[in-house]
């Protein structure tokens, strides 16, 4: 059944690896063209809960999403070029790994198909509306061609 939402939604775990080993999360990602909505809850023992938490990733944050699988659990990595946003969230090694079931995989590769075009597109956008000094810089070519 199609989606009646702009975005894709996405159930994670992350496990006490990545939380120091007393916590686990459980919560939803949704995705979309504009970046990435993290809601999540940490449980700490397994029994005390923290509060549902969200953190907004907008798409200039993110440098890369893979899906990946790791010792037969399926994964949607995401790596973000601001240190603020990514210490909101559990991580390990400066990226957030998201474990999702099988059953989503499908879901998740299609989402990071989404925010890849969605980073292509606003790349391309801001080439064309760069001024050409700054496309070319400040190398000894350029510096030739404008004194001719």
């Amino acid at each position: 059944m199609p989606s009646r939402t702009n975005y894709i939604s996405i159930a994670f775990k992350i496990d006490g690896s990545q939380t120091g080993g007393f916590k686990t999360v459980d919560g939803m990602a949704k995705i979309s063209r504009a970046g990435i909505v993290v809601e999540f809850e940490a449980k700490i023992f397994g029994i005390m809960k923290t509060g549902i938490k969200e953190v907004r990733i907008p798409l200039a944050e993110i440098e890369e999403v893979r899906v990946g699988r790791k010792f037969f659990k399926h994964t949607l990595e995401i790596w973000l070029n601001n240190f603020r946003t990514l210490s909101e969230i559990p991580n390990k090694d400066g990226r957030i790994i998201l474990q999702i079931s099988k059953e989503d995989r499908t879901r998740a590769e299609q989402a990071a198909r989404v925010l890849q075009t969605a980073r292509s597109e606003t790349d391309a956008l801001e080439i064309l509306n760069s001024p050409v000094s700054r496309l070319f810089g400040d190398d000894e070519e350029t510096k030739e061609t404008e004194n001719e």
